[in-house]
């Protein structure tokens, strides 16, 4: 068994993990506002697509 010294923290018995997929924690920074500028822009360009294959029809 391996003794236990200040430096090793204590695992619980039970560890959890947990998930934060809340965007309103963490700030926007450029990535994050290229990145939302990206989804918009495929949208609109997806949303073209669509009527322009609707219309193909």
């Amino acid at each position: 068994m391996v003794k236990m010294t200040k430096k090793m923290p204590k695992i619980p018995a039970d560890p959890e993990m947990t998930i934060a997929s809340d965007q309103k924690e963490f700030q926007q920074g450029e990535s994050v506002d290229e990145h939302a500028n990206l989804e918009t822009a495929n949208e609109t360009s997806n949303q073209e697509e669509i009527r322009q294959q609707t219309e193909n029809l």
